[in-house]
């Protein structure tokens, strides 16, 4: 007999190895605009892991239903996909369910201060690419930047080039040039990076995509760092060591994005 079965209601193979992907982003007064692109997103996770993927209805569905029993129309919202079947090790998911959580959304600071985290990303696993409810790494980089008196981490990989935050993608400003990292480095490629990426020519700006360092990033304008709940925010200090903000292209930036996301 399966002693697992029905735990607390919690999916075994969500409960047991962290099988599952997730999406977070803000609601602000109705659907967001880049909805179904989260959604897509969660059924190529899904795919990789195995597991069954929710139809495009379910997943507006449980979203509307959960912002509906809210009653807020500004929040921050978490779906997760959570993975069921045999607790054996290898085994595949023969199921899986769909949750959905909101709380009220907290305006960001729109600077901040980050720290470089101790640990490399592994820029060749397959987890970087997909929004794993398994977070560990994440958690702890930020625990450990939190711990040290800065808001977010910041990874680099094994070759010591840049790759993302903790929660979010970081690009840096040069002239009229933005650069990030290319995902080969290692890093989930943003909704909101995605949308600024496509944006960019409309402010102007040229976007620039590679492997680069940590001086590369020290050496910038400007920094920024984007995700599909905070939109963008700048950066001030790294370790320690000032960064240059120029607070007028980063206002620029900032306006564009918002616009685009409807906020």
């Amino acid at each position: 007999m399966d002693r697992l079965n029905g735990i607390c209601g919690v999916p075994k193979r969500a409960l047991l190895y962290g099988e599952g992907v997730f999406e977070t982003f803000r609601w602000k007064g109705g659907r967001p605009v880049l909805l179904e692109k989260h959604y897509e997103r969660m059924r190529r996770g899904a795919e990789l892991l195995g597991m069954p993927a929710p139809s495009w209805g379910d997943f507006t569905r449980a979203v509307e239903e959960a912002v509906h029993r809210s009653g807020g129309d500004d929040l921050r919202v978490k779906v997760c996909l959570l993975s069921d079947g045999s607790a054996d090790f290898s085994a595949r998911p023969d199921s899986s369910r769909l949750i959905c959580l909101t709380s009220p959304y907290r305006t960001p600071k729109e600077i901040v201060r980050v720290h470089l985290v101790s640990f490399p990303r592994n820029s060749r696993s397959p987890l970087v690419r997909i929004k794993s409810t398994n977070y560990l790494e994440n958690i702890l980089g930020r625990r450990e930047a939190e711990r040290l008196g800065f808001d977010e981490g910041v990874f680099v990989n094994e070759r010591g080039e840049m790759a993302e935050g903790c929660t979010t993608n970081i690009f840096w400003l040069k002239g009229d040039r933005l650069f990030t990292p290319d995902e080969d480095c290692g890093l989930l490629p943003g909704i909101t990076r995605g949308l600024l990426m496509s944006i960019a020519p409309e402010l102007g700006l040229e976007v620039e995509i590679g492997r680069y360092g940590i001086d590369d990033v020290l050496e910038a304008d400007c920094v920024l760092l984007t995700n599909a709940v905070v939109g963008v925010i700048g950066v001030s200090e790294m370790d320690g060591r000032r960064l240059r903000v120029d607070k007028k292209k980063l206002e620029r930036i900032r306006r564009g994005v918002f616009s685009a996301l409807g906020w």
